[in-house]
């Protein structure tokens, strides 16, 4: 009786249900233990990645502050006032032109004899800015207004050695704020001041009493785990931010859990006991497995099925089954790598082993969302031989080939991991570099001109000197892909010519400007 399929089948099944049975009714139990202890671990969690977000806040808007501070124009404004006499309207005419955009509540600028140099209407914001700087050299502080609880942060500005003053600006903590915050927390933000809840994303917590107990604070009738979010101040007397979460919430998502845990207990159970039973009338489990690879083959896979060591008819066609799907998966496997090779070679150029213009064609696109998303520039480096059909007619056409080859192995050493090289078309190549302003590119062209020049190419114990024009331009990320790739190539061509009009080995870089197209820069040997 052991050895037919039907026992072994009903033997299993119960043995199955049982494990499952006794893994998911210690799970139910231990989590009912660990969640109220994982969920005070996500309150101080919340509650610290609060605190980071807060000082991410702050140093965004001190760099903003310095940013401000360091503006040379905004410096010389500065000046004339302190020490010529002249009205601040032109000082508050250059700030709005320039940094009127900057996400801040308030400005001001404030003479070192506490005069209001840019911003009079915030005297309150003033005193406190003097008030500060007289017990404290921090740039960070908050104070308590009627905007809300205000984050400033302040710098000195000098001018040639001197020192005219400093400029402040504020962010705001009010009921805008905390709610942008709530949404990605998950609990309650309160703002409290002696004992006061002053606001709060808790409907009707608003001028309720704000008393800990054990972490815990108690607000009509329902009770919230708390905890405090750090703010740059040591001043007791200002307000204090807080996160919390609902218990009751807390309770119910155990509630919820339990549940769920309790219901798959039951619908695993009675599932593994309903296909066993289904799977013993069915007669036996091989011919089931059999059935389920065929029809995994007919959908085009080719899953593992290993053998068997059973010497019946049915563990004989399994075994051949299964050479059967091992001959396809390698079959598969082999298409697999020259299908590769196919699609690489499609965008690869067969001379030089860099990408062809399919590529560019292809990664152009990605290349361009990144610049914009990360507020970067896609430079495009044209590059040509110089006197490339002269080496043809003085070497053959193998030495025009080695060279090519010397060339974009050099390309591939000079360049970065990230940057992509292409050859376009003959003894012309392209790089595409991503960099965080237009002199990253400037340098990278001029490395490369220098680094060809300083390595000529050896051929049939002959030295071929070579040195080639390079046009630089950037991609336009206002512009679709297609024509931010067109107006970059045509514009680092127009960058190229004028390279080598100019007596060719050098660098020419090409920037739009004012809707006048110039060449901004020119660089060469």
């Amino acid at each position: 009786m052991l050895s037919t399929y039907r026992f072994r089948l009903i033997a299993y099944t119960v043995l199955l249900v049982a494990f499952l049975t006794i893994t998911l009714v210690y799970t139910y139990i231990y989590s009912r233990n660990v969640i109220l202890e994982e969920a005070e671990n996500s309150v101080t969690n919340t509650a610290s990645l609060l605190n980071g977000n807060i000082e991410m806040e702050e140093k965004e808007l001190l760099h903003y502050t310095e940013i401000v501070r360091d503006d040379l124009r905004i410096k010389e404004y500065v000046f004339m006032i302190v020490k010529v006499g002249t009205d601040g309207e032109a000082l508050a005419s250059l700030y709005e032109r320039h940094y009127g955009w900057l996400p801040v509540k308030r400005h001001i600028v404030l003479g070192d004899n506490g005069r209001t140099l840019l911003g009079s209407e915030h005297q309150d914001l003033a005193r406190a800015l003097v008030n500060h700087m007289e017990v404290s050299g921090k740039q960070i502080f908050y104070m308590q207004s009627g905007k809300g609880l205000e984050m400033i942060t302040w710098a000195p500005i000098s001018y040639q050695g001197t020192r005219l003053g400093v400029v402040a600006l504020t962010h705001v903590i009010d009921n805008v704020w905390l709610k942008k915050h709530q949404q990605y927390s998950g609990g309650y933000l309160f703002v409290e001041n002696d004992s006061v809840i002053l606001l709060s994303t808790l409907p009707g917590a608003e001028s309720q009493k704000f008393e800990l107990n054990d972490g815990l604070l108690e607000v009509n009738k329902e009770t919230y785990q708390i905890r405090p979010i750090v703010l740059s101040s040591s001043d007791e007397r200002i307000a204090h931010l807080w996160y919390g979460v609902s218990m009751r919430d807390l309770l119910a998502k155990l509630e919820r859990h339990s549940r769920i845990v309790l219901l798959l207990t039951l619908s695993g159970a009675f599932a593994i006991l309903w296909m066993g039973l289904i799977i013993v009338r069915n007669f036996n489990r091989p011919l089931t497995e059999l059935i389920h690879i065929t029809r995994a083959v007919a959908n085009g896979n080719l899953p593992v099925m290993n053998q068997t060591q059973e010497k019946n008819e049915i563990g004989i066609l399994s075994n051949q089954f299964a050479e059967m799907l091992q001959a396809l998966r390698e079959k598969q496997e082999e298409i697999d790598r020259i299908h590769q090779e196919l699609e690489e070679s499609a965008i690869t150029d067969s001379l030089t082993k860099l990408h062809n213009r399919r590529y560019l064609q292809d990664i152009f696109p990605r290349l361009l969302a990144q610049a914009q998303r990360d507020h970067l520039f896609l430079s495009g480096i044209l590059l040509d031989l110089d006197h490339f059909k002269q080496i043809n007619d003085r070497h053959g056409h193998l030495g025009g080939d080695q060279c090519l080859t010397h060339l974009s192995k050099l390309l591939k050493e000079t360049s970065r991991a990230n940057d992509y090289v292409f050859r376009i078309g003959g003894e012309e190549f392209l790089i595409l570099s991503i960099n965080d302003s237009h002199e990253g590119s400037r340098l990278l062209a001029e490395k490369i001109r220098s680094t060809l020049e300083q390595h000529p190419v050896a051929f049939k114990d002959t030295i071929i000197p070579l040195t080639a024009s390079i046009g630089v331009s950037h991609g336009d990320t206002s512009l679709p892909p297609d024509e931010s790739l067109t107006n970059l190539l045509y514009n680092a061509d127009k960058a190229l010519y004028q390279a080598k009009t100019k007596g060719r080995n050098q660098v020419r870089m090409y920037i739009q400007m004012d809707e006048l197209e110039q060449s901004a820069w020119d660089y060469g040997s």
